[in-house]
C-alpha cells in the first residue's frame, strides 16, 4: 500500500524514497497516531493537488508569472498545513524590494520544507527542482506551467543550459529557490552545500537570500511514514550580495552562506 501510495500519487516528490537511518532527537516516534497522521497528509496532499494544480496551470497561460505561481502554490500548502495541524510562522529580516531580482537558498530537514515555503515566504519565486519531477502526474504538470525549473543533473549540457536559462529569468525579476543540500537531512545540522545555486548567483549577479527553517523533521519524516502535528518556523536572512564576484570566489560564498545558516539554528536551538 505505501509502495503505491508512493509511485502513483501526486504528491509522490514529497514522498520520495530516501536512504533510512536512525531517527534523530525529537523526530516522530512511530506510533498508531503518527501512522495514521502520515496517511491523513497523503490524503490531504492528493486531493489538493488535483484540486490546485488546474487553477496553477489555467491562470498559467494568462499571466505567466512567479506571482501567479505563487498565489497558488500558497494555497495548496496552506489547505494540506492547516488540515494537518501544521501552524507556520515566519519572520522576515530581509525586507526585500518588490522586484528584487534574487535567489533564495533554504535548508531542507524533510519533504514538509516544500509545503512550509510555498505557504510561509512572502515573496514571488519559483522552484529549480530536478528533473525528475517533471515526469510526476498532476504534479509535474503544474510545474511545468509555472516560474519554476528542472535541472537534470545527470545530463551535463542540459543542466548548463536550465542554469542559463534561470540565470535569464532571475535578471528579469522572477526569483527562484533552490535547496543547496541537495537532498533532505532529516536533522537540524546542514549537510555539505553543492556549487549549483551559487554559481548560479554570480553568473546572474543577484543576491543569495538565505532562508533557515526549524523542526520540520520534528513534524514529518516521509522515510518512515510518520508524522504530527506541531509549529514550524522559518526565517529569511539578510541578503548576501554577489555583484563583482567570480567563479572563483564560489568556494567564500558558500562558506559565508553556510556560516550565517548556521548561526541562524544556533540561534534557534539558544531560544527554544
Amino acid at each position: 500500500m505505501a509502495e503505491e501510495v508512493r509511485e502513483t500519487s501526486p504528491v509522490a516528490p514529497l514522498l520520495a524514497p530516501a536512504p533510512v537511518e536512525a531517527p534523530v532527537e525529537g523526530a516522530p516516534p512511530a506510533t498508531l497516531w503518527t501512522r495514521l497522521h502520515f496517511f491523513w497528509f497523503v490524503l490531504v496532499g492528493i486531493f489538493s493537488t488535483l484540486i490546485i494544480a488546474p487553477c496553477q496551470v489555467l491562470t498559467h497561460r494568462f499571466h505567466p508569472t512567479a506571482a501567479n505561481f505563487k498565489k497558488w502554490a500558497r494555497r495548496w500548502a496552506g489547505i494540506i498545513l492547516k488540515a494537518c495541524g501544521w501552524r507556520v510562522v515566519c519572520e522576515d529580516r530581509a525586507r526585500l524590494p518588490e522586484g528584487q531580482p534574487c535567489i533564495f537558498v533554504a535548508n531542507h530537514q524533510c519533504a514538509l520544507d516544500i509545503l512550509v515555503l510555498s505557504y510561509a515566504l512572502p515573496y514571488p519565486f519559483g522552484f529549480v527542482a530536478k528533473a525528475e519531477l517533471e515526469r510526476v502526474p498532476v504534479l509535474g504538470w503544474a510545474m511545468r506551467h509555472s516560474a519554476s525549473l528542472f535541472i537534470d543533473r545527470n545530463n551535463p549540457r542540459r543542466s548548463l543550459e536550465s542554469l542559463q536559462l534561470a540565470g535569464e529569468r532571475i535578471r528579469q525579476g522572477h526569483p527562484v529557490l533552490l535547496f543547496p543540500e541537495g537532498t533532505r537531512g532529516y536533522r537540524k545540522e546542514l549537510r555539505p552545500f553543492k556549487k549549483g545555486a551559487f554559481l548560479l548567483a554570480v553568473e546572474a549577479g543577484v543576491p543569495l537570500v538565505p532562508v533557515v527553517i526549524f523542526d520540520s523533521y520534528r513534524r514529518l519524516d516521509e522515510r518512515r511514514m510518520v508524522s504530527r502535528p506541531g509549529t514550524i518556523r522559518v526565517v529569511i536572512g539578510e541578503p548576501v550580495p554577489t555583484a563583482g564576484l567570480r567563479r572563483r570566489h564560489l568556494t567564500t560564498l558558500m562558506e559565508t552562506v553556510q556560516a550565517r545558516m548556521q548561526a541562524l539554528l544556533r540561534e534557534a536551538g539558544n531560544s527554544a
